[in-house]
């Protein structure tokens, strides 16, 4: 059955006339005897009523008519979804990040986007920089946010936002006095860090940072975790300014005085996926940071 014919019967019975509607929208009588034939015989009912006045309803084609009505509305509803989801106007992306999105760039780049793009929802997924790009390639994330280190040939990117670095310490730790901590100070600590999966990625930007000399401890746990052990002497921590202002108890932060304390995030994609809501997601990233 094709939906053309249905659509002639729909613009039949409105006009009252075969010859009525064949001049309305331009298409032969020949046309709309054919269509309506057509469906008469697939439903094995007779439809409609012809005569030199025009065309009635039977019974049948009366029952018949409110429904193919309607059927044809969720059509045009249907066609109208699929072209937003193929010009990436309604849909989901699926973002992976190293980080909560609780910076301030973040939490303006998601308002505006959702103002923006209200038909298309955002769900996250917080995980390691190894099990971000593995996520990535098996398209279980669509796009991620995620430090320099995330290194891969198949990967675009843009730079997105930098948070300074701060120490985490306990509130009763000699260096709390101190209004800001150099990497010389932290000589002599543990530094707690976030392990997922033996993914290595925050350590050795820990390192990169502190020098290869510093004791790093791992926990397979979230931030929060490494905080309440932070809080409770076992060692120090680096946070991002937007952890640091949310606070936790027990933990004061400090600015570390470096030239390179600080997180650069950029957003990456998979360059050989073609993705109509991805690369709105990706032009609108980059149209927000260039107006920032």
């Amino acid at each position: 059955m094709r939906s053309a014919n249905l659509e002639y019967f729909k613009l039949a019975v409105e006009a009252g006339s075969l010859t009525r509607a064949a001049g309305l929208h331009g298409v032969r009588v020949s046309t709309f005897t054919r269509a309506i034939d057509k469906l008469e015989d697939e439903f094995g009912v007779t439809l409609l009523e012809r005569n030199h006045a025009g065309v009635r309803l039977t019974a049948a084609g009366d029952l018949l008519f409110r429904r193919i009505v309607t059927l044809l509305d969720d059509l045009d509803e249907v066609k109208a979804l699929c072209q937003m989801l193929g010009t990436g106007r309604r849909g989901v992306v699926r973002i992976g990040t190293l980080l909560p999105p609780v910076g301030v760039q973040f939490r303006l780049a998601l308002s505006v986007w959702k103002s923006k793009h209200p038909d298309i929802r955002v769900i996250f997924y917080e995980m390691g920089t190894r099990d971000l790009l593995s996520a990535l390639f098996r398209r279980r994330v669509d796009v991620i946010f995620s430090t320099p280190f995330a290194k891969s040939g198949a990967i675009e990117s843009l730079p997105f936002c930098s948070e300074n670095l701060m120490v985490a310490l306990s509130s009763e730790h000699s260096l709390h006095q101190y209004p800001s901590i150099t990497r010389g100070q932290l000589r002599n600590e543990t530094f707690l860090v976030q392990d997922w999966g033996r993914d290595h990625s925050v350590r050795d930007h820990y390192m990169e940072i502190l020098g290869k000399d510093v004791t790093i401890e791992t926990h397979p746990a979230g931030k929060q975790s490494v905080f309440a052990l932070v809080s409770a002497g076992y060692g120090v921590t680096l946070a991002v300014q937007s952890q640091a202002e949310r606070g936790f108890p027990g933990v004061i932060f400090r600015p570390l005085r470096e030239s390179d304390a600080h997180l650069p995030i950029r957003l990456g994609w998979d360059a050989d996926r073609q993705d109509a809501v991805t690369g709105r997601f990706v032009a609108f990233i980059r149209d927000f940071v260039r107006q920032r």
